[in-house]
């Protein structure tokens, strides 16, 4: 019962991350297009490692569903 709790709250924690995530990288877009110059290059960086970090959280709840 109690492992099933764990892996309740460890599946909502996995989605709120993902949804704080998505609104991160929709900020990385906007940033891009308002960006000119010098910074781009770094927010084009910032934007690469917030699709990674999706990606790997992604991976983390599938491992955390197959677990189940």
């Amino acid at each position: 019962m109690l492992d099933e709790t764990r892996d309740g709250e460890r599946r909502e924690t996995i989605d709120e991350l993902s949804d704080l995530l998505r609104v991160a990288q929709e900020m990385g877009r906007r940033l891009a297009d308002e960006t000119h110059g010098d910074s781009y290059p770094k927010v084009r960086e910032l934007n690469e490692l917030l699709h990674q970090t999706r990606v790997q959280l992604t991976k983390i709840k599938e491992g955390t569903v197959e677990g189940c």
